[in-house]
């Protein structure tokens, strides 16, 4: 039944399958809603060039261990990265190069290597539910021990790397189809709640 509200949620939202988008959405899955919604993934941190804080904050105590679950609705070849700012959205770095699943990178191709896992202190999980396969409306979730730190403008990003190329050998005409998307929960962590 959730899968088949989420199809209708999809249609009504004109997010229907296109042809080299890759999509996921922590809102059709049951533990958050993230900062924009399932629309706006495409632009660094978190869906929405210069964006600002959303309305949803889920309050939580420091070093708590969460569940946080999302759907990839459009699926391609791939994995997902989790990173935590403790002060908004400017620590976030994107990996300098995506390991692909299920090949080898190609000659030329941009961004390809062997993976730029935990580049940086915000990254909490890297490389977490790595597909060579797609499949539509397939849920993920894990339970993440958030820092031990105070916090009242806190995020949370996760990130999908879609690792798959364009038509072999490389295809220069490819090189967006390493694609990163963006998501963003809104964190307060509070010693007492």
């Amino acid at each position: 039944m959730r899968r088949r509200a989420s199809a209708c949620l999809l249609l009504l939202l004109g997010l229907g399958a296109g042809p080299a988008h890759a999509h996921f959405a922590v809102d059709f899955a049951d533990t958050h809603q993230s900062r924009y919604g399932p629309g706006e993934i495409k632009s660094a941190p978190c869906g929405r060039p210069d964006g600002e804080r959303g309305e949803h904050v889920y309050t939580y105590a420091p070093g708590e261990t969460i569940t946080v679950s999302w759907v990839e609705y459009v699926a391609h070849p791939g994995y997902f990265r989790i990173a935590f700012d403790n002060d908004g959205d400017d620590d976030f770095v994107n990996p300098a190069r995506i390991a692909p699943a299920g090949r080898s990178c190609a000659e030329g191709e941009p961004h390809c290597g062997d993976g730029d896992f935990y580049n940086n202190a915000t990254v909490l999980v890297d490389d977490f539910g790595r597909h060579d396969v797609a499949e539509n409306g397939k849920p993920y979730s894990l339970q993440l021990k958030l820092p031990d730190v105070e916090c009242e403008n806190c995020t949370l990003q996760i990130i999908q790397l879609m690792t798959e190329a364009g038509k072999a050998p490389y295809d220069p005409a490819a090189e967006d189809a390493d694609d990163i998307y963006y998501q963003c929960i809104d964190l307060r962590l509070q010693a007492s709640r």
